[in-house]
């Protein structure tokens, strides 16, 4: 028995069986002459992590798990990234007590997951593969 949690993936149609091989499916029949698709899964295994493909382009979320939070993910076939979001959307950034300011780190990988959603959605746009 696993953590499991309701995650979406937009991916380009061509790709979309490498999800439905980890458990995602359409939630909707889109035409079939749309180059994207949006599947869903509503029992991903700690959201897929290890499993994710790294090497296309796709954009998607994933709620929270009885040990993990929400979080917002991109790749661009390149690189992947991820950032924790809150309960009611938004970014969750970690906070230095002492100093009163945000960490660093929590700031960088934010600003990363912008970089590579920016990219991924330029893929999914102008890219049919």
């Amino acid at each position: 028995m696993g953590d499991r949690c309701y995650m979406q993936i937009t991916c380009r149609r061509i790709d979309q069986d490498r999800f439905k091989e980890l458990g995602f499916h359409a939630e909707y029949d889109a035409p079939e002459n749309t180059p994207r698709v949006e599947l869903i899964d509503e029992e991903a295994n700690y959201a897929h992590y290890d499993e994710l493909p790294r090497d296309l382009p796709y954009q998607g979320f994933h709620g929270a798990g009885g040990n993990y939070g929400a979080h917002n993910l991109a790749c661009d076939g390149k690189e992947y990234a991820d950032v924790e979001t809150g309960h009611d959307g938004g970014y969750i950034v970690h906070w230095n007590e002492a100093t009163h300011r945000p960490k660093p780190e929590s700031l960088r990988r934010i600003r990363k997951y912008l970089a590579i959603l920016e990219s991924a959605r330029q893929q999914l746009t102008t890219n049919q593969g």
